[in-house]
């Protein structure tokens, strides 16, 4: 019998494709299915690294990411049970529903400190900056700052601090719903609005785009240590479904913590920002890049609680919410942390 031009006989070439299709089956067949919705931004960075990199399937999860742009969309999806985890964004998404009675619990962190900072428009006289938090406030009294939208964590951690200047909110300082990064660009460069609750990559795309248009009032390291120490984007799911599925929340658990790790180690920069680019299409070249380097120390922190929900951020969580009445009790953190990635 004729050989294969690679060198095996034709019937074992075919018994070897054979059991490698069936060991592909078996393999899918064995992994756990689940749908996580999530926002489509640098935020949600750790969950593009374990798809990509297979941190979920080596766990054995098939997990599917569904894209939301806004957070009460993406919490429906988990309360209606379409979709088993989420991308519980921060405090503001999840304590109202917990405070109403829905037990969410939040599993991994994806970011250990505050990643916005302000930014205004250049040609705004700001002579306190360089001031400590929160002096520079003063200086765009009777201007408006953009947030994400109304009722987001960006509007309350401004409306705070607008507080924290001894200023009103909507009387001294406007707050201003300006959408994600290209409405806000436009916003700003269309002067609609004055100042912006900034996160990557907006700087790097006014910097190409709109050089020397914006000053930075507050980087990320300057805010106090109640906003700069919060919950943030973080993995979420409810009480229900960790009871009865212990396993596959611990799974997901693990695959976050091991995709920060695998992130953390420059020598995974370069594909890091590949996955970024593959996941979050349509940016210039170069953008994605210098947005990953800016956001490294806060998604990272000092790396002792990587992937993990401090007591701390829900505490300091429950104090920004408290104090703008958006909750009207607070969150325990022994209640709302699962032990999976926190023990």
């Amino acid at each position: 019998m004729k050989t294969h031009p690679m060198g095996m006989n034709p019937i074992k070439l075919i018994l070897f494709i054979v059991t490698l299709f069936f060991a592909s089956m078996a393999n899918s067949q064995s992994l756990t299915k689940i749908k996580m919705s999530y926002f489509p931004a640098l935020v949600d960075t750790p969950s593009f690294v374990a798809k990509a990199e297979g941190f979920f399937e080596k766990n054995g999860l098939d997990v599917e990411l569904i894209a939301f742009t806004n957070g009460p969309a993406l919490l429906s999806s988990l309360l209606s049970g379409s979709t088993q985890f989420i991308d519980g964004g921060g405090a503001l998404i999840t304590f109202p529903q917990v405070a109403k009675g829905h037990n969410i619990r939040g599993i991994a962190n994806f970011w250990s400190e505050n990643f916005y900072m302000l930014i205004a428009k250049s040609d705004i006289p700001v002579p306190n900056k360089g001031k400590p938090y929160p002096t520079p406030l003063l200086d765009l009294k009777g201007k408006r700052i953009g947030v994400t939208a109304l009722g987001a964590q960006t509007a309350a951690m401004v409306e705070n601090m607008i507080r924290d200047a001894g200023l009103t909110p909507g009387e001294d300082i406007t707050i201003v719903p300006a959408g994600a990064v290209n409405t806000a660009i436009s916003a700003l460069a269309t002067n609609n609005i004055d100042a912006y609750l900034a996160y990557q990559p907006i700087n790097q795309l006014l910097d190409l785009n709109y050089p020397g248009s914006y000053q930075i009032i507050f980087n990320a390291q300057d805010f106090p240590e109640s906003l700069r120490i919060n919950l943030f984007n973080h993995l979420a799911s409810t009480e229900e479904y960790i009871t009865k599925n212990p396993e596959i929340a611990q799974a997901m658990c693990k695959s976050i913590q091991q995709a920060l790790q695998w992130i953390q180690q420059p020598e995974n920069f370069d594909r890091t920002v590949e996955i970024l680019e593959a996941a979050l299409p349509g940016n210039p070249p170069g953008v994605m890049a210098a947005a990953l380097k800016e956001a490294m120390p806060a998604m990272m922190g000092n790396g002792e609680t990587l992937g993990q929900i401090t007591p701390t951020a829900v505490e300091n969580a429950n104090k920004l919410l408290l104090g703008l009445n958006y909750i009207s009790e607070e969150v325990s953190p022994d209640t709302y942390i699962h032990s999976a990635c926190n023990s």
